[in-house]
């Protein structure tokens, strides 16, 4: 069965559930949603994402807080295609050295990409719809339908290459009959090692 035929229409499941807490998590996650959809348009209109020395600056002015906001900001990151993730890594690493660098980073994505799954899981292609236009959509579907019986080997590798589509996959994952479990072996397993490059090559940048 091709991408193209799943049934992205298909009722949620929320078990015995009344309807009345599948609309109040819809409508909660949307708010919390595009709440910091604005939030990241804010910022990007005032240039902190748009290269590594404001994003330094930006993270720098929290003081001990850095950390966890950079980790915050990289998992809601995968939500959000307009914010580069590497910048993210690249000044993880300056800041707080390889190691401190690549656990933020590693640990905010990784959370971002399970929370962007669960949420298309539950939501369906109501979220993707928020984020990807139809185009696009339909232009990965294209280029992933290449890969339908092996989708697993597939998300693997596109997750380990970091010109992959992250956001992307995790949300279309979430969409198809993969298990959370699964997803989850895949992300943590695949993800590191790109980020581990970006906190060995510009670890201590900025000192």
């Amino acid at each position: 069965m091709g991408f193209e035929e799943l049934d992205y229409g298909q009722p949620d499941d929320f078990g015995a559930k009344p309807k009345i807490a599948k609309r109040i998590l819809f409508v909660l996650s949307i708010l919390i949603f595009l709440g910091f959809g604005l939030f990241f348009v804010y910022q990007y209109s005032k240039g902190t994402f748009k290269d590594a020395d404001s994003f330094r600056d930006y993270i720098q002015s929290f003081g001990y807080f850095g950390p966890l906001l950079l980790s915050l900001i990289q998992c809601f990151k995968v939500m959000y295609a307009i914010v580069p993730g590497f910048i993210g890594c690249i000044v993880g690493a300056g800041l707080f050295g390889p190691l401190g660098g690549f656990v933020c980073n590693y640990v905010g994505i990784c959370l971002g990409s399970f929370i962007t799954f669960l949420l298309s899981k539950k939501l369906g292609i109501r979220m993707m719809r928020l984020i990807f236009s139809e185009k696009k959509f339909n232009s990965y579907i294209k280029w992933m339908n290449r890969w339908q019986r092996s989708y697993g080997v597939f998300l693997w590798i596109a997750i380990f290459l970091p010109i992959s589509p992250d956001d992307f996959l995790c949300y279309f994952s979430g969409l198809t009959d993969m298990k959370f479990k699964r997803f989850a072996i895949i992300i943590l397993t695949a993800k590191p090692w790109a980020i581990l490059a970006y906190s060995l090559i510009f670890g201590n940048l900025f000192e």
